[in-house]
């Protein structure tokens, strides 16, 4: 289903995290999440049209967030991740 955000909301989509295989491994519970870097990197799929710091060009770029900000939402339509747009700190650009 397709969800358009409004009141200058953002959606987000998840971005595969990079692993270093040099990282030793420690076996924990499925349930267990640590959370040691307060960021994340997710890239923009819709913006609401009263965004006044987003511009069509950044849609599909990946911006930079705190996670705590990152609001999931599970409705029986589907699962949308949304941010408002003053909680985004930057878009990541390739140089």
């Amino acid at each position: 289903m397709k969800f358009n955000p409004r009141n200058r909301h953002i959606l987000l989509s998840d971005v595969p995290k990079m692993h270093d295989s040099d990282v030793p491994t420690i076996l924990l519970p499925e349930e267990y999440t640590a959370q040691l870097n307060p960021f994340g990197v997710y890239k923009v799929e819709q913006y609401s049209g009263d965004c006044t710091k987003l511009s069509v060009d950044d849609v599909g770029k990946l911006v930079l967030v705190n996670e705590s900000m990152v609001e999931k939402v599970n409705v029986d339509q589907g699962e949308f991740l949304l941010i408002l747009e003053n909680h985004i700190y930057g878009v990541l650009n390739a140089t």
